[in-house]
């Protein structure tokens, strides 16, 4: 009973072990199938000791790297254990024989989605006979041995315990005889041999119940390692790696040992050597051309136990992010000098100027104080589109979209004599738009305001168009006026550029707009595009879902 419950402990404990396994390999399969095509990572896994299969729902096996460009030969594995596990738990995992390889075999599944949004499961199994004959050969060893162990207590309980035994009884009716029956001495032998015994049971469960505990706090250690976005190794005196995570994995080579072999770049390396020379913590952040990525180097020396700890983290979106904020920060300091320079120039001149002026230096300090107003508006939109990707679609009439748009608009449209013309083709004939209505009023003021801006002097025109489609509107904003150059079509949805002909105007905008329309557009879940030539007009044409 004892062999049989312990060899059944252990082979349980060989299947968890092969399951972990199995499962760190399908985490480095996951990973590598997401970034590779087939050819290159069958290159991968023709190499390694376990299968890789990759398994459509529907059971059809569309790769494997065992059988490679012979999928089509094999069989259907929806009626597979682990395929058909798979669709009641996110993991599934079997051993038995395969039908394929005719060889008893270990197998590990997950679900996955890879970049299409396609569901696809992927199976890496690894060969489990030589396990199972290891087994036996432990099951073996164990009769063996307790076949001999119990000769060995047969023999000393035949010539010894018997004897002593008999010993006792005679010792026993010595002292009955003579009227004596203190067998104090003789129990607490006993009472000290079972105690014993007693010591070496509570032992063992405290010692397996150990065992258990310290597999538990290393899986979970495992867990709280890999799930960080920073890669950690430890690596001993000799500067031999001991353990690390999986995370950064195309800065190293993973079968080498050495952190001169293993790390793949010497600004990394640089940062090690002066950890190891001067046994100091070192701290660095590197540029690497190579990857074109900025990382964040640590170092940390364990003196007491001679280790020395690494980190790495990449931080080239923080260095983006500041990069931005300078940017940011100077492009408004910039922006708002102008206006406030104008108007406070003006109303210096105000005090002195004659009448006839007077009037045309208000018009000009008004027109300024109206582009520190858009200044603003422009800041708070691109701040408020930071916050929140919030989409509030309503049902909106057109004639309500049309005169908020017009009233936003209203004194540009009367100042430049601007005609606005509209062309709807929506499914409804009541002309309801079911939309967000504050962003597309955004979008529009945006659009028709750069429209006029940049439009013909003499005969300025706008067109707004909206077609209307089961699941979206798409929408153009066409002018009749300068156009733009091919070269700066790219840049024109970025913060704060303008094109060269309005960079000394007055009345250009902040060159925001079109960096807003671009966001809050992508927010609606849909894109914009530019179709322009140069003195022939621009039509801007985006689309948003309903």
């Amino acid at each position: 009973m004892y062999i049989t419950v312990n060899t059944k402990y252990l082979s349980t404990l060989y299947e968890n072990g092969m399951k972990i396994g199995l499962k760190e390999n399908l985490m480095m399969v996951s990973n590598i199938i997401k970034a590779e095509n087939k050819s290159e990572y069958q290159k991968l896994f023709n190499s390694m000791k376990i299968r890789v299969s990759l398994i459509e729902e529907n059971g059809k096996v569309i790769y494997d790297s065992s059988e490679y460009k012979k999928e089509d030969k094999m069989e259907n594995h929806l009626e597979r254990k682990e395929i058909k596990d798979i669709k009641i738990s996110f993991e599934a995992f079997d051993i038995r024989k395969s039908s394929t390889v005719k060889k008893v075999m270990a197998y590990y599944a997950e679900e996955i989605v890879i970049e299409n949004g396609k569901h696809i499961i992927v199976r890496v199994s690894k060969e489990y006979e030589s396990v199972q004959r290891t087994l036996k050969l432990i099951f073996c060893i164990k009769i063996l041995f307790f076949c001999f162990l119990n000769m060995v207590i047969h023999y000393f309980y035949k010539n010894y315990l018997k004897r002593d035994m008999y010993r006792k009884i005679e010792k026993v009716e010595e002292y009955l005889k003579k009227d004596k029956v203190d067998l104090k001495l003789d129990l607490e032998e006993d009472e000290i041999l079972l105690n014993l015994w007693k010591i070496i049971e509570e032992w063992q469960g405290k010692n397996i119940k150990n065992i258990r505990n310290l597999n538990r706090e290393k899986e979970i250690l495992k867990q709280i390692i890999n799930s960080i976005d920073t890669f950690i190794a430890l690596f001993d005196e000799k500067m031999e790696l001991i353990v690390k995570n999986r995370r950064l994995s195309y800065l190293y080579e993973e079968e080498k040992k050495d952190y001169k072999e293993m790390i793949k770049d010497i600004e990394i390396i640089e940062v090690l050597n002066q950890a190891k020379e001067i046994q100091v913590d070192q701290k660095k952040d590197v540029y690497i051309s190579g990857l074109k990525r900025y990382f964040s180097i640590k170092v940390k020396v364990l003196k007491e136990y001679n280790r020395y700890l690494l980190s790495i983290k990449d931080i080239t979106k923080e260095r983006g992010l500041l990069e931005v904020q300078k940017t940011f920060i100077s492009n408004i300091s910039h922006e708002l000098k102008t206006p406030l320079t104008n108007i406070k120039g003006y109303v210096i001149a105000l005090d002195d100027a004659p009448e006839d002026l007077k009037k045309q230096f208000l018009k000009i300090i008004k027109s300024n104080v109206e582009k520190l107003e858009n200044i603003v508006i422009d800041f708070l939109n691109i701040t408020k589109i930071e916050k929140t990707n919030i989409v509030n679609i309503e049902k909106i009439s057109f004639e309500r979209l049309k005169s908020e748009l017009e009233a936003i608009l209203n004194s540009r449209i009367e100042e430049n004599k601007v005609k606005i013309e509209y062309n709807l083709n929506l499914l409804n004939r009541e002309n309801i738009l079911e939309i967000d209505l504050d962003k597309v009023l955004t979008i529009l003021k945006n659009l028709v305001e750069n429209a006029i801006i940049y439009g013909n002097k003499n005969n300025p025109k706008v067109e707004i168009s909206i077609l209307e489609s089961k699941s979206r509107y798409k929408i153009g904003v066409k002018d009749n006026g300068i156009g733009i150059a091919p070269d700066e079509i790219e840049k024109i949805f970025e913060r704060f550029y303008r094109v060269d002909k309005a960079r000394t105007s007055n009345k250009a905008g902040t060159g925001l707009g079109l960096a807003i329309v671009k966001d809050l557009v992508k927010i609606c879940g849909g894109k914009i595009e530019v179709i322009s030539k140069e003195g022939k007009g621009s039509i801007f044409i985006f689309t948003i879902l309903k």
